[in-house]
């Protein structure tokens, strides 16, 4: 079932959803419109979704280069019986406040440097719009959907929102 939603629920259902992807796949456009995927672990921890996604990325970081370009986004996540799709655009900043927000010891492999490293930059995502597929249940529950669809010939049941921030 597709609908479309809009509001403050929205985004706590988004954010709940959210809640279950550590990492997501980034798709950028390269300089001749191609997409370009490349995972990237969420800096949620210290900061709510509000509609905005964090991220830590280098500045040298080909991702980087073509957000400095072109700043539409999309971000994919999938895990066990949920996919998110989020549409945006994307904010390169060096804003310390929001590095030291998102600072935690999984960052500093990558920037060993430390936290004041110059080649860091925080990524915000401004969610302009996402869509959610969710299965119904536990596996055992999607698997008899499944089956059930085989049966009957009815299509198997999976929710399916579209959300407008």
């Amino acid at each position: 079932m597709e609908r479309t939603m809009t509001g403050t629920d929205d985004i706590e259902t988004l954010a709940k959803l959210l809640d279950d992807f550590p990492i997501t796949m980034v798709v950028t456009l390269d300089d001749e419109g191609h997409p370009v995927s490349q995972p990237f672990a969420m800096q949620q921890q210290h900061h709510r979704f509000d509609g905005d996604l964090w991220f830590i990325l280098s500045a040298e970081s080909s991702t980087a280069t073509r957000v400095a370009t072109n700043q539409v986004v999309n971000l994919a996540f999938s895990a066990n019986d949920s996919w998110v799709s989020v549409t945006g655009h994307a904010e390169l900043t060096t804003e310390q406040s929001y590095i030291d927000e998102m600072w935690d010891p999984s960052v500093e492999a990558w920037f060993p440097g430390g936290r004041t490293d110059p080649s860091i930059r925080a990524l915000i995502v401004h969610t302009d719009s996402a869509e959610y597929w969710d299965t119904p249940g536990s596996t055992i529950a999607t698997v008899f959907s499944f089956v059930k669809s085989k049966v009957t010939g009815a299509p198997m049941e999976i929710d399916n929102e579209k959300i407008e921030l």
